[in-house]
């Protein structure tokens, strides 16, 4: 392999990695998520304080706005919400009962896809730092 082709390569590998780090720091996250659905929207605001604002906005329904709590546990790269609404209902489908905020804990994996942070990235519509 010539020098020229290595030092590509090694670039190549490094952009990747960085590119896909797993890695996210907490006073990262504040701000707004957007997942865009072919129904909708569903946007998160996290608040410095722990507090969350869901808006979801359905096409031809009036829009539903909660608040909750929420964390995030670094180490493991999750964010951890209480009060939640689910929207999509696994599928890519709009959830029978999206209007119902869950007294579960509802856990979303955190990660960097291309230097943009992304919330449930393995889910069809992902959350997506604006």
């Amino acid at each position: 392999m010539k020098r020229g082709s290595k030092q590509i390569g090694v670039l190549f590998l490094s952009l990747v990695f960085v590119g896909c780090s797993t890695k996210v720091a907490e006073q990262r996250l504040y701000g707004r998520f957007v997942a865009s659905y072919p129904f909708g929207t569903d946007t998160l605001i996290l608040n410095r304080d722990g507090s969350f604002l869901q808006e979801v906005v359905i096409k031809n329904e009036r829009p539903v706005t909660v608040h909750g709590q929420w964390s995030f546990d670094q180490k493991a790269s999750y964010a951890h919400f209480h009060g939640l609404m689910i929207v999509d209902d696994g599928q890519g489908n709009l959830s029978n009962d999206w209007r119902t905020q869950t007294s579960i804990l509802v856990e979303m994996d955190v990660e960097m896809h291309w230097f943009r942070i992304v919330m449930e990235s393995a889910a069809r519509y992902p959350y997506v730092k604006q």
